[in-house]
């Protein structure tokens, strides 16, 4: 065999050794476009989706990791949208601990200019943590605990509230975090003083059953007629 076919032999050799270590690589993360926001030193941000969504350069939708910002028609879900955008929108930010999760979306924990995006969102109150931060578990949880003590954005009494702004509209309508199950309390309900509305979360005041119950929500179980 000539030195030129050993060479070319060799390099082939080498390239399927390549491929084959990508292609494990890809088995583990889930994808190819994964691997490459690993490795890549920074991705361009180029559109804000909402408080906790973003796309970069390629199109590719990212979301923040260990946090779930308010939707943007309940409370601080624009000022999350709008926070996020002054932060990361037209720079370049590092992803890390990426995964994907049970819906197929890319969830990341975000980096720019040395500061932990998904940290600096809870402890201005304008997501609440899921506590899955991997290697941020614990500075992340310290950020919702300030949030929380300090009265900030979703624990605020704009978003936060035990007693109804309107006496007239006393009708607490609660949403259950795990099934999304839909239920107002009634004044005469037994533990509706330790009810919160959680106005970020799409929970709400009713001023009668009736609207309640157009609403889609249903009597609490925990409710007893006198």
């Amino acid at each position: 065999m000539t030195k030129s076919k050993k060479q070319a032999k060799t390099k082939k050799h080498n390239l399927k050794k390549l491929a084959l270590a990508v292609g494990v690589v890809a088995i583990i993360a889930g994808s190819v476009p994964v691997i490459k926001r690993v490795v890549n030193p920074g991705e361009l941000v180029t559109e804000i989706i909402d408080g906790d969504s973003f796309k970069i350069k390629n199109k590719q939708t990212i979301r923040l990791s260990s946090l779930d910002a308010p939707a943007l028609q309940y409370c601080m879900g624009k000022e999350a949208k709008v926070a996020l955008e002054k932060k990361i929108l037209n720079k370049k930010v590092i992803l890390r601990d990426v995964k994907t999760d049970v819906f197929r979306r890319i969830m990341a924990l975000v980096y720019v200019d040395g500061i932990l995006v998904n940290e600096y969102l809870i402890k201005n109150g304008l997501a609440v943590t899921t506590r899955e931060g991997a290697d941020e578990t614990e500075n992340i949880k310290s950020a919702n605990d300030f949030a929380r003590e300090n009265l900030l954005g979703i624990y605020s009494p704009k978003c936060y509230q035990k007693d109804p702004p309107d006496p007239k509209c006393p009708i607490k309508g609660n949403i259950d975090d795990r099934t999304k199950k839909k239920e107002y309390l009634v004044p005469s309900c037994r533990h509706y003083s330790k009810a919160i509305i959680e106005k970020n979360m799409g929970e709400t005041w009713f001023c009668s059953e009736k609207e309640a119950k157009s609403a889609g929500f249903s009597p609490s179980s925990d409710c007893f007629r006198e």
